[in-house]
């Protein structure tokens, strides 16, 4: 997943927000409810998990399970079909939010938010994917239903391997064109310099006033966000694809 462009909507331009009001204003306007429980399905995996570990010490293995399955290279078969059984979980949980979302291969540098997304869209799209935890980093790995879609993906994952059944998704075919993580990387920073040479400017502050004008801009929040005015950050972000406003 590439997480750059998750994080693009709220770091762009030096944008400072009051998500939670943007986003509920977005959900009435859209009809969609952000922080609905997680879909029967998965409560109810969690519901057999805690019959299958039937105790505390049980309880900590599904906790323990949670925290090695976010954490997995990914590198056998068996890793990535069961990964993409857990994006499946999500996408469902995504979907009875209102959002979509499209499973993704990290090691084939897909991306999970999908393109042409407005700015309140991409807020309502974080809220549903990470739950409390988009403003509140602390919440634990071990509280799911605090974590938005990806704490309920990551739940039934641990619950379903507890119950010796790992979930199991096909494995997507790798797009021969697409770019490389670190070809996005390099095309992004190659964008920054040059906007920035343009500029008058180097990449890192050297002081100069107007600097800061120059790398982020004057950017207005919410639906009044303008790549256009957020600087060069705003136009590599917007060149390079990663703001999902195309």
């Amino acid at each position: 997943m590439n997480v750059r462009r998750l994080a693009a909507p709220l770091a762009m331009g030096g944008i400072a927000v009051c998500a939670a009001a943007v986003a509920l204003t977005v959900a009435g306007t859209f009809g969609i409810s952000l922080f609905e429980p997680p879909r029967a399905e998965v409560t109810a995996a969690g519901a057999a998990g805690e019959t299958v570990a039937g105790d505390a010490e049980a309880a900590s293995t599904v906790e323990s399970l949670t925290l090695e399955a976010s954490g997995s290279q990914l590198v056998t078969t068996e890793e990535r079909t069961e990964y993409m059984g857990r994006e499946q979980v999500i996408a469902d949980c995504m979907a009875q939010q209102g959002v979509e979302y499209l499973p993704a291969a990290p090691w084939l540098n897909q991306d999970a938010q999908p393109r042409g997304l407005s700015f309140e869209q991409s807020l309502m799209w974080l809220n549903a994917f990470y739950g409390e935890a988009r403003e509140d980093w602390s919440v634990p790995d071990s509280d799911w239903q605090r974590r938005g879609c990806l704490g309920a993906g990551e739940h039934a994952m641990a619950v379903a391997r507890a119950a010796g059944t790992p979930l199991s998704a096909p494995l997507p075919e790798p797009d021969p064109n697409a770019p490389t993580e670190a070809e996005e990387r390099a095309s992004f920073d190659e964008a920054i310099a040059s906007c920035m040479a343009e500029k008058g400017f180097a990449v890192v502050d050297d002081g100069r006033e107007g600097w800061w004008l120059a790398m982020y801009g004057d950017a207005g929040t919410g639906a009044a966000y303008r790549w256009q005015d957020a600087g060069c950050s705003g136009y590599a972000t917007h060149v390079t694809g990663n703001d999902n406003m195309h």
